[in-house]
């Protein structure tokens, strides 16, 4: 599923098994720094979600990034990335005082969603600087 994402929602940097692996890794020898949630329907894998977290100074608390939510095309529009985002609120999920997500500016039918959720844009440009 994840290779799928990035086939459809092509992101500035490739992702391969390599980083995939190590991702699983690490969330799962070190729990703290985030985790990964799948969700399926009738004992089937529908999605999957990775949630990271981080302390930030300005919020106040613990964030929790959406780094990753995917959900299988034919069980788009049937309010599965919905109910998981608000279980995520509803339950205070990592004690999170806030949700964070990034989606791509063409992805029309997410922004759509997350701007109903109420997520908000930031008014700071977010950059990046990879370290080689």
């Amino acid at each position: 599923m994840i290779i799928k994402l990035y086939r459809e929602d092509e992101g500035s940097h490739s992702v391969t098994t390599e980083k995939i692996q190590r991702t699983f890794s690490i969330l799962a020898s070190e729990p703290q720094r985030g985790t990964i949630m799948v969700m399926e329907q009738d004992g089937k894998l529908i999605g999957y979600a990775i949630l990271i977290n981080f302390w930030s100074n300005e919020f106040g608390g613990n964030i929790l990034a959406i780094d990753e939510l995917f959900i299988e095309s034919h069980y788009r529009s049937r309010g599965i990335a919905s109910r998981f985002i608000d279980y995520l609120v509803q339950s205070r999920f990592a004690q999170a005082v806030a949700l964070q997500l990034e989606v791509t500016p063409t992805n029309t039918r997410a922004l759509k969603l997350y701007k109903r959720l109420g997520f908000v844009a930031h008014k700071n440009n977010t950059y990046d600087l990879l370290l080689k």
